[in-house]
């Protein structure tokens, strides 16, 4: 069990030294293993999304943010990605250095800046997430034996 705390520990920190394989190899006969699997590869494929548009991770995040959620301001959108605000303004200069978003100056408040995808950000935002329910519907359709034990545990016991 500890190992697979370990690896949801990495998972998320994104500090994850060692490779897909051999963690998803530790974590199969563990209870929660096909969990862990699960997560790992959706981690994975969120990379291999992000790399095929010649994005990082942050990158695809931010701009899937933005199609979603545009026009909104920088810092409505740094909440939304839980990034600080020198990471925000690094992400959002490189989406705008290659054309993915434009920058104006809000209506009710001049101080504020408005952000919104051009026609070229929503163009790869529309692809990522084709590409996205494709990768994604392999994971769905087969999903882990232990989701159904998850379920049963997170439910609490009437008294």
């Amino acid at each position: 069990m500890a190992r697979i705390l370990r690896a949801q520990i990495l998972l998320v920190s994104n500090s994850c030294t060692t490779p897909w394989a051999d963690m998803i190899e530790s974590s199969g006969s563990e209870p929660g293993g096909e969990v862990v699997r699960l997560l790992l590869r959706c981690h994975q494929l969120e990379k291999e999304l992000a790399a095929s548009a010649g994005l990082s991770v942050d990158e695809f995040h931010c701009l899937i943010q933005l199609y979603f959620h545009a026009p909104c301001c920088v810092k409505t959108l740094r909440e939304r990605l839980g990034v600080s605000p020198t990471r925000a303004s690094r992400l959002l200069h490189s989406l705008e250095l290659r054309g993915h978003l434009t920058r104006s100056l809000a209506l009710d408040d001049k101080r504020r800046e408005q952000l919104a995808l051009t026609a070229t950000g929503v163009a790869v935002a529309q692809s990522l997430l084709q590409s996205s329910a494709s990768s994604s519907s392999q994971l769905v359709l087969a999903p882990p034996a232990d989701f159904q034990q998850i379920h049963l545990l997170s439910q609490s016991p009437e008294d």
